[in-house]
């Protein structure tokens, strides 16, 4: 219903947005120089930040520029199935029906990983989303899955992107040959409240919004108090605040409207 009120050409605040369309604020562009020296270290990656963060948007977009040519992007979303459930979705992936056993499964996966690199020429990128699900055994099966050559080469990049209790997990002794390998640790922060301001504008405009200014300077600073400069909950708050706006007839979403779109959000 907003959408076709206010004049949006696409909803905005989606997850869907097209990864040239995401905002860039400055913690997102350093995680890509990070992780762009992490690919070219073919290296262990860590990536955490808080629920709601944006952390897997942003791995999402840094993987979405690189080189198909040169790299294959792998992306496990579901460490819960555990260690050969991941064996397993990693060789569909790489295009290979898995073999029964695990071990079978693991000499499938490190072929597959040298015929990329020494024969196609391509760089396989394994990310670990949600990583802090994964079982203490985990990690060291991926550190074995994935080193090579006495452990001074890796057949692939591994990034495990989580909640920042992961970094807590990894600093335990059992897992030290592990956290060693990091040559990348990332923590993503919410956005501050300039970076607010910027997100709510930004994702408006790419929505096709051209009548203006949207949403007012006191409606997003009570956005930014509420949401904290999560960007997750921040798209929560706007979305429910432009159905608030659409339900009144508001050319301009002002902080009344916030305000009653954050009591329907607390009333949920």
């Amino acid at each position: 219903m907003f959408q076709q009120f206010y004049g949006f050409t696409c909803l905005p605040f989606s997850r869907s947005i097209p990864t040239e369309d995401l905002f860039n604020a400055a913690a997102q562009n350093e995680l890509a120089a990070r992780l762009t020296f992490l690919v070219r270290d073919q290296g262990f990656g860590l990536v955490t930040g808080e629920f709601g963060s944006g952390k897997s948007t942003a791995v999402r977009a840094f993987s979405a520029c690189l080189d198909s040519n040169r790299h294959m992007v792998i992306y496990l979303a579901n460490p819960t199935t555990g260690i050969t459930g991941l064996y397993r979705e990693l060789l569909l992936n790489l295009g290979h029906q898995p073999p029964y056993t695990a071990s079978r499964q693991v000499s499938a996966i490190r072929a597959a990983f040298d015929d990329l690199r020494v024969t196609k020429r391509r760089t396989p990128l394994v990310i670990v989303d949600e990583a802090h699900l994964l079982t203490q055994p985990m990690f060291e099966q991926l550190r074995l899955l994935c080193s090579a050559h006495m452990d001074s080469q890796s057949l692939a990049t591994l990034l495990l992107v989580g909640h920042p209790s992961l970094r807590t997990t990894l600093r335990l002794a059992i897992h030290e040959a592990f956290y060693q390998r990091l040559s990348v640790r990332c923590h993503l922060p919410p956005l501050d409240l300039q970076e607010t301001i910027g997100y709510v504008r930004h994702h408006v405009k790419v929505a096709g919004f051209t009548a203006g200014t949207l949403f007012t300077d006191d409606a997003i600073t009570r956005v930014f108090d509420y949401t904290k400069g999560f960007p997750r909950r921040i798209n929560q708050v706007c979305t429910t605040a432009l159905m608030a706006g659409a339900i009144d007839q508001k050319a301009v979403i002002d902080e009344i409207s916030v305000r009653k779109a954050i009591a329907d959000l607390e009333y949920e």
